[in-house]
């Protein structure tokens, strides 16, 4: 094989999503449910004392390579175990796009319409889930959320209350330029969030809400 073959080969299949293996991989289950005729989501609130806790989300977690074949199947063995809905009452329609925060950590979601009587039969995990409640679709196609922003900045230091000041990037030693020698960025990032009568949603579930919002309209259009 001659040095353009091997460089045709190495990139066949690109692209991908650079520093991917890097990133901390999660997923969530966005539930469909039919109430009174209607189209609603389904929603939990977290249990205060963990992590996110007294939040709205969509039932989901951190992708286990240990349990989970695939981010979809994260997604669902979270619902089983957050709100005791087996695989076999959902069926996946879709994915949204890959959500990647600001955080690094990427969040999968899946849309998946529960079958007739799933509700009824939740066995709702009190250890991560305090309330469960369902809203409308409609209320999210006719209610804009409201947009907020926060503010992205690069620290090559910090200071640590007790370790004092902590050098991750020695910029000045490296002999980067000035502009590195202290915090940048400074990018601003929309935050979305919707008053509901349950409480605010708002950050990753209000974004991942938008976007199949967004996506219902853009095929109704086509």
């Amino acid at each position: 094989m001659d040095d353009v073959e091997q460089l045709k080969q190495a990139f066949s299949g690109r692209p991908g999503v650079l520093g991917w293996d890097r990133f901390i991989h999660s997923s969530v289950l966005a539930p469909v449910v039919t109430v009174d005729g209607e189209l609603h989501l389904l929603f939990q609130t977290r249990t205060k004392g963990i992590r996110q806790g007294g939040e709205i989300s969509f039932p989901g977690g951190g992708f286990d390579p240990g349990k989970d074949e695939d981010l979809k199947a994260t997604a669902l063995r979270e619902c089983t175990e957050e709100m005791g809905i087996p695989p076999e009452k959902v069926t996946v329609i879709g994915e949204l796009d890959t959500l990647i925060t600001s955080v690094g950590v990427t969040v999968s979601c899946y849309v998946g319409v529960l079958e007739d009587g799933a509700l009824e039969a939740m066995a709702v995990n009190e250890d991560e889930v305090a309330d469960w409640f369902t809203l409308p679709l409609s209320f999210f196609r006719e209610t804009e959320p409201l947009i907020h922003h926060v503010r992205l900045m690069v620290e090559p230091h910090y200071d640590h209350p007790k370790k004092g000041r902590v050098t991750l990037l020695p910029s000045e030693a490296l002999g980067l330029p000035k502009r590195y020698h202290k915090p940048w960025g400074g990018l601003t990032r929309e935050v979305y969030l919707w008053d509901t009568p349950h409480g605010t949603l708002w950050g990753i579930t209000a974004e991942l809400v938008l976007e199949l919002v967004r996506a219902m309209a853009q095929d109704a259009a086509t």
